[in-house]
């Protein structure tokens, strides 16, 4: 896809694998005539690539779903960003908002605000996500004008995030899916209209119109999602090597772990 298309609501037709294997083979014969039908196609001259030989792969449809890095440290982070901009609902009115939420059960309250937050992780991104669309429905451009069209945005991207990660998926949820994206790319240009973004070639916000051809494919989300990774990196690397005295640290964190499993 053209990288000044990325924006768009246009879905191209991927590399043919079967194609590009042929077009790598010419890698042996003529540099000049490998490079040119490398250009002419698209793809990226390389000699030989690593995936050239394994069998049973289709390189091009590797690059798999991620709701942690895609979604909500990738999409959300923007659109928290875009709300807070002065043209919008501005830091000051986001975080006021965020002191006037009551208590409730199932949700974390952020008294000092969310735009003044640092290293938000996957969590924090989540807990945001459930206060977010109740901080700004009743708030007014920062011009005074209604926000009909932002909130139409920010809840057809939310029922994204909540119906992607659905353990469960069916013709049903994957059409309601692709309606709410479909909502979020009818209202997204009232972000450049405002002034807030010159474009929305940005690939993480591009990768969302492949989740129902993925989900298709291979299944729900929580199958790809490097949460659970993540996670257990937390588990078994971040806190075994706070534990040590960071000399000679590998041996240390194999016997404070092993320790820690013969406990369990």
């Amino acid at each position: 896809m053209p990288r000044d298309q990325l924006g768009e609501f246009d879905r191209f037709e991927g590399h043919d694998y079967q194609r590009a294997l042929d077009i790598y083979a010419l890698a042996n014969g003529n540099t000049h005539t490998f490079h040119a039908v490398c250009r002419d196609n698209r793809i990226k001259p390389v000699f030989h690539p690593f995936w050239e030989t394994l069998l049973l792969v289709n390189i091009y449809i590797s690059i798999m779903l991620d709701i942690l890095h895609q979604l909500l440290q990738g999409v959300m982070k923007h659109l928290i960003a875009w709300l807070s901009n002065p043209l919008i609902f501005g830091r000051w009115g986001i975080d006021a908002q965020c002191r006037l939420m009551p208590p409730n059960h199932h949700i974390v309250l952020f008294p000092r605000g969310i735009t003044t937050l640092s290293c938000v992780l996957g969590k924090e991104h989540k807990n945001i996500c459930r206060i977010l669309l109740g901080l700004i429905v009743n708030l007014c451009l920062t011009n005074g004008s209604g926000s009909a069209h932002i909130l139409r945005a920010v809840r057809s991207l939310l029922d994204f995030l909540y119906l992607a990660q659905l353990p469960l998926q069916s013709s049903d949820t994957i059409s309601h899916l692709e309606h709410s994206l479909v909502t979020f790319y009818k209202n997204k240009e009232v972000f450049v209209d405002l002034g807030v973004r010159d474009h929305f070639n940005v690939p993480k916000i591009h990768s969302l119109l492949h989740y129902t051809s993925l989900i298709h494919l291979f299944g729900t989300t929580d199958n790809y999602n490097t949460e659970q990774t993540k996670r257990l990196h937390i588990d078994f690397t971040k806190d075994a090597y706070c534990t040590t005295n960071h000399k000679d640290e590998y041996h240390q964190m194999t016997t404070w772990l092993e320790q820690h499993e013969k406990l369990q």
